[in-house]
C-alpha cells in the first residue's frame, strides 16, 4: 500500500511540474479519499492551490465559449469547481461573475466581482461591473465609488462613464450625466447605448426632439436596437409626429416579444392588443427581476386585529396618482388596518406629503435604501400586503418586490395591465376593464372591485373664481371639444375623427393641453391637412391641479384617446362636470374611461366602435338639448354615484385585502377575488 501511495504522490508531483495544475489537484484529491489523513498530500495540495493562478488557456476558452452561447448556468457551476483550484484566477472569478451577474444572482456576483479585486485592485472592467452590480441593489453611493474608481485606474473606459452617467442622472443631475456621456462618446463614438442614454437625458430635459435625433443614431450603429426602438417610439407620439411614426412601425408587433425585451409602458400607445402586452411584460420581467434571495416569510396562521398594508411609490406628492388614492390612504379604518407607506421619490409638497405622514402608521422615506435594505425593512415592519403603485411607469422601482416583501403583493393603480411577473399576486380591476374573457391576458389573479377599479378624490373643492372663455384663449360662442390628455396618447385615428367633427360643427375649436412645442406644430400642420383653420386648435398651459378643474366648465365635451384612455383626466373632468365620449378597446389601458363612465352612472357616453364614438360626439356637439340632459345627470350623479363615494370605494378595497389576507391565512392557494358591494340591491 506504501508503495502505490509513494507511486501516486510522485504522479501529482511530475504533473505539477509539468505545470498540469488541473490533473495534479485531481491526484491529490484522489489520494485524500483513500488516506484522508495523509499530511503530505494535504499540504502538497495546499501549496498547489497556492501557486495555481489561472487554469489552463483551453479551460479559459471553454468557459467563454459557453458564455457566448447563453449557458450561464453551466459557466457558474464549472467555473465555481475551478475555483477551488484555482482560487487565485483573476480571470476566472470575472467569468464566474459576469455568469451570475446574467443571471440575476446578484450577491453572488458582487462576492465574484470582489474576489477577483482582492487579486488585482486596479483593473477597471472589474470595478465597472462591481458597480453595475451594486447599482442594482440601488447601492447608488457603493456603486459610484465603484465607477469611480475604474475611470481612475483607465480614464478611457467609456462604459464606467457611461454607467457614472446613468447613476448621476437617475438622481435628478442631468447636466452631469450629459457631461459623462459626453466624454465616454468621444472615446467610443460607434457605441449606440451611448446615444441611446443621450437621448433618455435630453428626453428628460424636454429637448424631446434631440432626443429623437440621438434614438436614430442609435439605430443607425445598431439596427435591431429593440430598446432605442421603442423609446424613439414613444416619443415621436409625444411630438405627434405621426409621418416618422408610421415610417418606424414597420415589424413593431413583434418588438419586445422577439430579440430583446422592451419597457411595456413604451408601447401601450402603440397597438391595443393585451396578449401581445402580456407577453412583453412577462419577457421584460423574466429579463429585469431576479428571484429572491430573501427566505420566504413563516405563513401566519392566526390572524392580527389589525392588517398591515404598504403601499410603495415615487409619487406621495402633486402627482395624478395621489389625487385619485388620498381619500383612501387617509380614509382607512385605522381600527383595522395599519398604513405603512414607503416613499422613494424625490419630490414632496406641502400639500399632500404633511398630511400623509401625519394621517397613517407611519410614512418612510426610503429612496438612500438599496432594494435589499428595503426589501428587509418591509419584512420588519411585518406587511399582510405589499401595494405596488408604480408598476412600469417612470421612476418605479418594482424589483423590490421580487424579493417578496409581503406574504401577499398586489399591483395597483399605476400600471395599466399586467406586469407579467411571478412575484406579483393580484391585480386591482374591475369587470369592465378586465371581463373574465380577457383574464388570459393577466398573470396576476384578478381583485375585482364591485365599480370602477379606479378611486377618487371627493374632497377637492374646485374654486368658483369667476372666469371667461377669452382668458383661455377660447372664442367667446361656439361649441368646445376638448382633451386634455398626453400627447403620445393621440394618434392618427382619433385626430382624424376631431378634425371632421371641427368641420361639421362651425364655429367650434378643439382645446388641448400643451406639451412641447413640436407637438403644437404637428398638430397644427395636421389640422391645416385636414383643411381646417390652424385657429381653431387652443392649447393650454399646465396650471396648479385645482385651477386646471375649474377651467374645465368652459369646455362643452372631453374627447378621449382610444389605446390609452383618459385615466386621471376622465374622473378630473366628471368630477368637473364635464361629460366625456370614450370608445371602449381591448386593452385595460383602452377600457378605463369605460370604467370610470359606468361607476359614474353615465353608460350611454361608453362606444364600441369609431364610427359609433364620432356619430356620438357629433349628436352631442349639435343637438343642445341632448349635452345639457347629459350634464345635468352628471350634476345629479356627481354626489349619488359610486365613482364619487370615496368612502364606499375604501371599504370595498378593504373588503378585498380581507379576503386575500383570509385565503393566505387558509392556506389556499391565490384566486380570483370578487367584492360585493355592500349596497347591492
Amino acid at each position: 500500500m506504501r508503495l502505490n501511495l509513494d507511486r501516486l504522490m510522485g504522479q501529482a508531483s511530475k504533473l505539477r511540474r509539468k505545470g498540469d495544475l488541473a490533473q495534479a489537484s485531481q491526484l491529490y484529491l484522489t489520494i485524500l479519499d483513500a488516506y484522508p489523513g495523509n499530511q503530505r498530500a494535504s499540504k502538497a495540495l495546499e501549496q498547489l492551490r497556492a501557486e495555481a493562478v489561472d487554469p489552463p488557456m483551453e479551460t479559459l476558452k471553454a468557459l467563454e465559449s459557453l458564455y457566448q452561447k447563453g449557458e450561464f448556468a453551466g459557466v457558474a457551476e464549472t467555473g465555481e469547481r475551478l475555483a477551488q483550484d484555482f482560487p487565485r484566477s483573476f480571470t476566472l472569478w470575472n467569468i464566474i461573475g459576469a455568469a451570475n451577474q446574467a443571471l440575476g444572482r446578484t450577491q453572488a456576483a458582487e462576492e465574484n466581482f470582489r474576489r477577483a479585486l482582492d487579486i488585482n485592485p486596479q483593473d477597471a472592467d472589474a470595478h465597472n461591473n462591481l458597480g453595475v452590480i451594486l447599482k442594482a441593489q440601488n447601492r447608488t453611493g457603493e456603486a459610484f465609488e465603484s465607477y469611480q474608481r475604474a475611470t481612475l485606474s483607465n480614464p478611457n473606459h467609456a462604459d464606467a462613464l457611461v454607467n457614472l452617467g446613468n447613476l448621476v442622472k437617475d438622481t435628478g443631475h442631468v447636466d452631469d450625466a450629459l457631461t459623462y456621456y459626453a466624454k465616454a462618446q468621444r472615446i467610443n463614438p460607434g457605441d449606440a447605448t451611448i446615444y441611446y442614454n443621450i437621448a433618455g437625458t435630453l428626453q428628460e430635459k424636454g429637448e424631446v426632439e434631440e432626443s429623437v435625433r440621438h434614438y436614430l443614431r442609435a439605430l443607425e450603429l445598431a439596427p435591431d436596437y429593440n430598446k432605442a426602438r421603442a423609446q424613439l417610439l414613444h416619443q415621436l407620439a409625444h411630438l405627434c409626429d405621426w409621418d416618422r411614426l408610421q415610417s418606424f412601425s414597420t415589424g413593431t408587433a413583434t418588438l419586445g416579444i422577439v430579440g430583446e425585451p422592451v419597457e411595456p409602458f413604451a408601447l401601450l400607445f402603440l397597438e391595443d392588443s393585451p396578449s401581445r402586452q402580456r407577453i412583453r411584460s412577462e419577457r421584460f420581467a423574466a429579463k429585469r427581476f431576479e428571484a429572491s434571495p430573501l427566505p420566504i416569510p413563516i405563513r401566519t396562521v392566526v390572524p392580527r386585529k389589525n392588517l398591515r398594508i404598504g403601499y410603495f411609490s415615487a409619487d406621495f406628492h402633486s402627482h395624478a396618482t395621489m389625487y385619485l388614492l388620498s381619500q383612501v390612504l387617509l380614509g382607512h379604518d385605522r381600527s383595522s388596518f395599519e398604513i405603512y407607506i414607503y416613499s422613494y421619490g424625490a419630490k414632496q409638497d406641502e400639500w399632500i406629503t404633511p398630511t400623509l405622514k401625519n394621517a397613517v402608521t407611519r410614512f418612510q422615506d426610503v429612496r438612500e435604501l438599496s432594494d435589499l435594505d428595503l426589501a428587509g425593512l418591509a419584512r420588519r415592519d411585518a406587511l399582510d400586503i405589499a401595494v405596488d403603485l408604480k408598476g412600469y411607469t417612470r421612476n418605479s422601482r418594482s424589483g423590490i418586490f421580487s424579493h417578496r416583501l409581503a406574504p401577499i403583493q398586489i399591483s395597483y393603480l399605476g400600471y395599466p395591465g399586467t406586469m407579467g411577473a411571478r412575484f406579483i399576486d393580484y391585480i386591482v380591476a374591475d369587470d369592465v376593464v378586465i371581463p373574465p374573457s380577457h383574464r388570459e391576458h393577466y398573470t396576476e389573479n384578478v381583485i375585482y372591485l364591485p365599480h370602477s377599479y379606479q378611486p377618487t378624490d371627493n374632497s377637492r373643492e374646485i374654486p368658483d373664481k369667476p372666469s371667461s372663455r377669452q382668458q383661455f384663449g377660447l372664442p367667446p360662442d361656439g361649441f368646445v371639444f376638448c382633451c386634455f390628455n398626453a400627447t403620445y396618447k393621440i394618434t392618427l385615428r382619433e385626430f382624424a375623427i376631431w378634425m371632421r367633427l371641427l368641420g361639421k360643427v362651425d364655429g367650434s375649436v378643439l382645446w388641448l393641453l400643451r406639451s412641447n412645442k413640436w407637438a403644437e406644430a404637428n398638430l397644427r400642420a395636421a389640422t391645416k391637412a385636414h383643411g381646417i383653420d390652424e385657429s381653431r386648435l387652443v392649447f393650454a398651459e399646465r396650471q396648479p391641479h385645482l385651477e386646471h378643474l375649474a377651467r374645465h366648465r368652459h369646455a362643452d365635451l372631453f374627447l378621449d384617446t382610444f389605446n390609452v384612455n383618459a385615466h386621471t383626466t376622465a374622473s378630473d373632468a366628471l368630477w368637473a362636470g364635464l361629460p366625456i365620449v370614450t370608445r371602449m378597446g381591448e386593452q385595460f389601458a383602452a377600457r378605463v374611461a369605460a370604467s370610470v363612465l359606468h361607476a359614474a352612472g353615465l353608460p350611454e357616453l361608453i362606444t364600441d366602435s369609431d364610427e359609433a364614438y364620432e356619430r356620438l360626439a357629433l349628436d352631442l356637439a349639435t343637438d343642445r338639448c341632448k349635452l345639457d340632459a347629459i350634464k345635468q345627470k352628471l350634476a345629479d350623479n356627481r354626489l349619488t354615484q359610486p365613482l364619487f363615494d370615496s368612502r364606499r370605494y375604501t371599504k370595498h378595497l378593504e373588503a378585498a385585502y380581507r379576503q386575500a389576507c383570509q385565503r393566505y391565512i387558509d392556506g389556499k392557494s391565490v384566486d380570483t377575488i370578487r367584492v360585493e358591494d355592500d349596497r347591492a340591491g
